[in-house]
């Protein structure tokens, strides 16, 4: 290969213009398609076959940018469209970085910003079920890191200080990206020994690590790109503040005057109608008004940014739990998606890449006779031993059951439910008394077993029935007509999602209790 030389970033940016709305396979040689055919497990191909073939960049594996002379990086990324528009579907590489190194430095000159001031970005339309060369280029866009908004430099900064002070506590081995905000450091390479390496205040070998900015903020940039942002409600209305104090101090002192005080009191302050189940919703829009917010927290500028959510607990400190299971919402999915789990790994599943990236705000209440008082809020993300560990046992017994059929069996109930229903359908997934920190139930209105959208979800393989009557069992004239007479099908269940117990999530909070 020839390499060509760029006579400035001008020039690559027009040339990456050129590259949409064509399919990748139109920007790459023949023989770089024949090599994707051959391995098509090679997760980097689309990426570097563009590097290589359309920008005439070897690929390679320097420190320096792909175009030094010019300070310029090629980054090629997937984003794909949602029902809340566009998404990014992961991270963004920057660079990997020397725990020996980084800590010497000042962020001025941390290595992510010393290796390119300037990213070319394209991004490609990611479609499953469609392979890789009939991807389509759906922008380019030049992005300059350091003239990323000034709110979010601040906070860049915090999180690259916090990576910082894990290394020189000696924890570069304890690194997480639910740590951080918009900046990650990310795992790179499988857990094998040649992917670990020395640390320089302790003896633990490390995981290599990278810069990347997380999914949550590349989702906002993908919006920005694709020309369909909207104004967003901010948290913090002077972003002087994040000179003098980090995001999470500035989230907590706006709540610290209402400690202590009634739901009905901050009810009555804010204008807030409680209904007479003490229902969640209500909760909620008291803890946006404490943050003076008209709309969603989670939908605020820095907490979309940032990949915060946002959990209302309310806690019975008598029986040390809280009065419900918390449901995990993975951002485009409605539930498990059971076609996906069996090709999954797990250190590249939805679920793991979730919880290894996203942190939660947990607003607390706690209820006490009659009353329901607000006891503070707490930013937690779960722990790296917890997730790695407990919950991936869960999700690997979860694989398996499905991979295999999951058994569902039919009993018939002495009482009719609410809807004249007379039987319930138990599966074999694992349940809240089988695991300690995360278990799997449903999460649909209505529990049905045939093609229904909204409520079920197609399982890749035939189920296991248990007791499947001919005939299912209704009060006279309560089923409904729109049911099919097949109603128990062997490719469909109810939605099912992840749910963490109770017990586990009061764990997390009983400083607030004891």
């Amino acid at each position: 290969m020839t390499k060509k030389i760029w006579e400035s970033v001008d020039e690559v940016h027009n040339h990456a213009k050129k590259a949409v709305n064509k399919r990748v396979r139109d920007l790459v040689k023949k023989e770089t398609l024949f090599k994707y055919y051959n391995n098509k497990q090679n997760k980097g191909w689309v990426g570097n076959s563009i590097e290589s073939d359309w920008f005439n960049i070897p690929n390679n594996s320097r420190k320096e940018a792909d175009i030094p002379y010019l300070d310029l990086d090629i980054k090629v990324t997937p984003i794909r469209l949602t029902k809340n528009g566009w998404s990014a579907k992961e991270r963004l590489t920057l660079n990997i970085f020397d725990f020996s190194d980084e800590y010497t430095r000042k962020f001025e000159n941390a290595s992510f910003f010393e290796k390119s001031t300037f990213i070319e970005l394209l991004y490609y339309e990611y479609k499953k079920n469609l392979d890789s060369p009939d991807f389509l280029i759906k922008a380019a866009n030049l992005l300059n890191l350091r003239e990323l908004p000034k709110e979010d430099l601040l906070i860049i900064e915090q999180d690259w200080n916090i990576i910082i002070q894990k290394i020189k506590e000696g924890n570069a081995d304890k690194l997480s990206d639910s740590l951080t905000k918009y900046l990650g450091a990310t795992t790179k390479g499988a857990k094998t020994e040649r992917n670990f390496t020395k640390q320089p205040f302790s003896e633990n070998r490390a995981h290599r690590r990278a810069f990347t900015l997380k999914g949550a903020y590349m989702s906002t940039l993908a919006k920005k790109f694709m020309s369909v942002t909207k104004k967003e409600e901010k948290v913090i209305k002077d972003i002087d503040e994040l000179k003098d104090y980090s995001f999470e101090d500035i989230i907590l002192k706006k709540y610290q005057p209402y400690i202590g005080q009634s739901k009905k009191d901050l009810a009555s302050m804010f204008n807030i109608t409680i209904p007479k189940d003490n229902d969640k919703n209500s909760s909620a829009k008291l803890a946006r008004k404490m943050l003076n917010l008209n709309g969603k927290i989670e939908s605020t500028e820095e907490f979309k940014k940032a990949g915060i959510a946002v959990k209302i607990l309310t806690i019975e400190s008598k029986n040390k739990r809280t009065t419900e299971n918390i449901k995990i919402i993975i951002p485009g999915q409605s539930s498990i998606e059971p076609e996906e789990i069996i090709i999954q790994e797990w250190d590249h599943s939805s679920l793991r890449e979730y919880l290894s990236s996203y942190k939660f705000l947990l607003v607390i209440f706690e209820n006490i006779n009659d009353n329901t008082i607000f006891k503070g809020v707490k930013f937690w993300n779960i722990s790296g031993s917890e997730l790695d560990i407990d919950v991936k046992d869960t999700w690997e017994k979860t694989k398996d059951i499905i991979a295999n059929g999951v058994e569902l069996r039919y009993s018939r109930l002495s009482k009719a439910t609410k809807s004249g229903k007379l039987y319930r359908v138990y599966n074999n997934l694992p349940g809240v008394k089988s695991t300690d920190i995360l278990h799997v139930r449903s999460s649909a209105k209505l529990s049905y077993y045939h093609n229904d959208s909204t409520n079920t979800m197609k399982l890749p393989r035939k189920s296991q029935w248990i007791n499947k009557p001919l005939k299912t069992d209704w009060e006279i004239g309560t089923k409904p007509v729109t049911l099919p007479k097949n109603e128990l099908q062997e490719y469909y269940m109810t939605k099912q999602s992840w749910w963490f117990n109770s017990d586990y999530m009061y764990e997390q909070v009983k400083e607030f209790f004891e």
